[in-house]
């Protein structure tokens, strides 16, 4: 098994899913963002590495799962993947733009 797995990818899967995790944990501490939306890309950030995983091990290619248009288990695996990527990145890019134009607004109105 330990043939299958590049550890060097593992690390990295892992690290990225850390990194969101801790980014959503700091924007909720310092509440620029709703609990609830915080910890939706918070599940979808630690769900994010394992998929990843998942996906490296089996060696499957997710645009070829996500256009092969049948319903299988790798396929969903890459609409999992897809998802989740979609909700931890976007959440936090969410609360930054918002964060931004109210800024923005405070030093325009000066």
């Amino acid at each position: 098994m330990s043939a299958y797995i590049n550890i060097t990818e593992v690390g990295m899967f892992l690290l990225v899913g850390l990194l969101f995790i801790l980014l959503n944990l700091v924007l909720l501490v310092k509440r620029y963002t709703r609990a609830r939306f915080a910890m939706l890309s918070i599940l979808a950030a630690s769900v994010w590495p394992a998929l990843m995983i998942v996906l490296s091990v089996e060696q499957l290619s997710v645009m070829d799962q996500l256009t092969s248009g049948e319903w299988s288990l790798d396929a969903m695996l890459a609409w999992g993947v897809v998802l989740s990527t979609a909700l931890m990145t976007m959440i936090p890019a969410g609360v930054f733009l918002h964060r931004l134009v109210s800024v923005s607004r405070l030093h325009s109105e000066r």
